[in-house]
């Protein structure tokens, strides 16, 4: 069978389908399709068995490292098994896993929940929000899960850690190391790879023993995956434009022979400012930013030793 030897790990929300763009274009590396295949997370993939996975890595040439990027295999305790279903399988990975500030890291992972719903469900409302999600007593009287978790999301579990546990990095750090020793692992940041993308791929080609990733790979705007501000822009562009046809009525057809800027003047004077934002979802409360601060702060000094990286960034987030 033909499996792959590196693994990109999550987290969720921290440049991983962006990195995943930029990895495919290296001649010497195979990435799948689908991105996330999840197969050794999920219960329901796992069980069809190995072969069906490996079946996704079958159009690989002869010499190239073979590599995906399920976010969800750092979701512990969510999806429990995932790490040692991988020593299982392929003892010898490496894998690479990204870490964004957590606090921030949660919210936009929910942010995503949302984006998910609305295209899954062209219900463009926000049922529940943050706080809905990640706090207990919130979580009790929210809107029920086929009101708040897509439809191809049925594998994630509506419970309140659904957006916690992927910001949780000792835990998935120490669930892994438990398997696999400390040289497999290659730890990155969100921040610096955001700032430099050139630097970090030369770090993750290096980790992998191949030449960095051609100057031409960087053309496309792969750093830029998977944002989904561009979502929630494209609905309010939307709305406000079916709002704007409403109260200028006939004048609606001629819209096009006016100037750019008289047209920028006349819905700004039709539509209030902040119209049309209602399914956008609403920003985080300062109570919860600072309960999940201390939370998942404490844990920087035993994850600076654990990675080697410098979380210092983080630290200043905290003082904003």
């Amino acid at each position: 069978m033909t499996l792959p030897d590196f693994f990109i790990i999550g987290a969720a929300k921290a440049g991983t389908t962006s990195i995943f763009a930029l990895l495919e274009q290296h001649p010497d590396i195979f990435m799948p399709t689908p991105k996330e295949p999840e197969f050794f997370a999920r219960d329901d993939l796992y069980s069809a068995g190995i072969e069906t996975y490996s079946a996704l890595f079958a159009g690989a040439r002869p010499g190239q490292r073979l590599g995906e990027a399920s976010t969800l295999y750092s979701h512990a305790p969510l999806f429990p098994d995932t790490a040692a279903r991988i020593a299982r399988h392929a003892p010898g990975a490496q894998f690479i896993y990204v870490l964004r500030e957590p606090v921030a890291r949660a919210y936009s992972f929910y942010v995503q929940l949302v984006k998910n719903y609305q295209n899954g469900t062209r219900d463009y409302a926000v049922h529940r929000s943050f706080e809905d999600f990640v706090l207990p007593e919130r979580h009790a009287l929210a809107a029920p899960r086929e009101k708040a978790l897509a439809p191809f999301n049925a594998h994630f579990p509506d419970t309140p850690e659904l957006c916690l546990a992927g910001s949780d990095y000792l835990l998935q750090i120490e669930t892994y190391l438990a398997c696999f020793p400390r040289d497999r692992f290659l730890f990155l940041t969100f921040e610096a790879f955001r700032d430099d993308p050139r630097a970090t791929l030369r770090r993750i080609t290096g980790f992998l023993g191949l030449d960095p990733l051609p100057e031409a790979a960087f053309g496309g705007g792969a750093e830029a995956r998977n944002v989904s501000r561009a979502h929630f822009d494209q609905l309010e562009a939307a709305a406000g434009a079916q709002r704007l046809r409403g109260r200028v009525g006939p004048l609606w057809a001629l819209r096009r022979l006016l100037p750019d800027p008289l047209r920028a003047a006349l819905r700004r004077r039709v539509l209030p400012a902040g119209a049309g934002r209602a399914h956008e979802p609403p920003p985080m409360e300062p109570a919860t930013r600072q309960l999940l601060t201390e939370r998942f702060h404490p844990q920087f000094p035993r994850l600076e030793q654990l990675t080697g990286l410098s979380l210092a960034s983080w630290q200043a987030e905290r003082l904003c």
